[in-house]
């Protein structure tokens, strides 16, 4: 197995793409890409479908990542059906309803479990009960399975939320749980005490991937280096080893599989400086240092991925692939 780079939003948004890109210095990654073999595949899911499958979690109506990640966190899934119930926040602008997530301001547990004791109060009658597991991390357990098909936080941060609201037959059900759950939350004590603080409220709840606990099919034993808890809770499920992600690329050793973030939140809020800058520093500590050992040949293949909305794509580069020097292009071609 080759060392593999999983890099989302390394091909910038469409919006953003001519800003982020213009005059780019990254002579490393360029080379990988120009030198290495491109493909692409139909994506179902983004980053969170990449990873179930990756990982042998099938899809149900939603990558199931809520049971995986409750059992991650301490929990006992059983046969119940679960849906993440993330805090966030939403702002009203002139026409649109944004969210900003979890990673946008900090909450207490004391302040979450005020949450899930006022949703388990109204809620009860309707089969659903909160459980805020961690302050961040929030499970909401069903005494049925809904006809509901969700789209994960990540996807709608930054972003207006009605396109990414629940669909399927129950969709419009949810579509007004969520209203009650904004003005169920607006009253809290907790959160007048923050606006008067200045911080953000915790004003809704993001529900997404939703479903059962089911087994694993990977045969993958491939060790994965990552920060996130969705990614390092499907490793633990598969039974593959999984660590935090170092500083940089001199603790890799081979079959290895890195998700790197650090593109993502720029991406998600429009920050073209961020962007950019996250870039750089992928080149200094990933991208140079593994073309340098491609060279000598203490790794024989480098493997970047970038999973997008419609498809994902691969670009795969070997120590001989090094050597066709005609291949050049600029990073607007290949990340275009």
């Amino acid at each position: 197995m080759p060392i593999t780079l999983l890099i989302p939003n390394l091909i910038p948004p469409a919006e953003m793409r001519d800003a982020a890109l213009n005059d780019l210095m990254l002579p490393a990654l360029r080379t990988l890409l120009a030198r290495g073999e491109k493909a692409t595949t139909m994506a179902e899911g983004e980053l969170d479908g990449w990873l179930c499958r990756q990982f042998g979690v099938a899809r149900q109506q939603d990558w199931p990542l809520a049971p995986v990640t409750l059992m991650a966190d301490g929990g006992d899934p059983g046969s119940a059906y679960w849906l993440r119930a993330d805090p966030v926040h939403l702002r009203a602008t002139r026409d649109k309803l944004m969210l900003a997530d979890s990673g946008a301001f900090s909450i207490s547990q004391l302040e979450a479990e005020a949450c899930a004791t006022a949703f388990n109060a109204h809620f009860q009658a309707d089969g659903m009960t909160l459980y805020p597991l961690r302050p961040d991390r929030w499970y909401l357990q069903l005494d049925h399975t809904p006809q509901l098909v969700t789209q994960p936080v990540s996807a709608v941060t930054g972003k207006h939320v009605d396109p990414y609201l629940p669909s399927g037959a129950d969709g419009l059900k949810w579509h007004r749980l969520y209203n009650e759950i904004q003005m169920l939350f607006f009253s809290l004590p907790f959160n007048e005490a923050r606006e008067a603080r200045g911080e953000m409220t915790v004003n809704s709840l993001w529900l997404w991937g939703g479903g059962t606990l089911a087994t694993t099919s990977s045969s993958q034993r491939i060790k994965l280096y990552a920060n996130q808890p969705e990614a390092r809770a499907l490793a633990l499920r598969a039974g593959c080893p999984n660590d935090a992600l170092p500083r940089d690329a001199s603790a890799l050793g081979d079959d290895a599989l890195v998700l790197l973030e650090t593109l993502l939140g720029a991406a998600q809020y429009g920050d073209i400086i961020g962007w950019r800058e996250s870039m750089q520093q992928l080149e200094a500590d990933w991208f140079a240092p593994l073309l340098a050992r491609l060279k000598t040949g203490s790794i024989k293949t480098l493997q970047i991925v970038t999973p997008g909305s419609t498809h994902t794509t691969h670009w795969q580069t070997t120590r001989a692939s090094l050597v066709k020097l005609w291949r050049r292009s600029n990073l607007d071609a290949l990340l275009g």
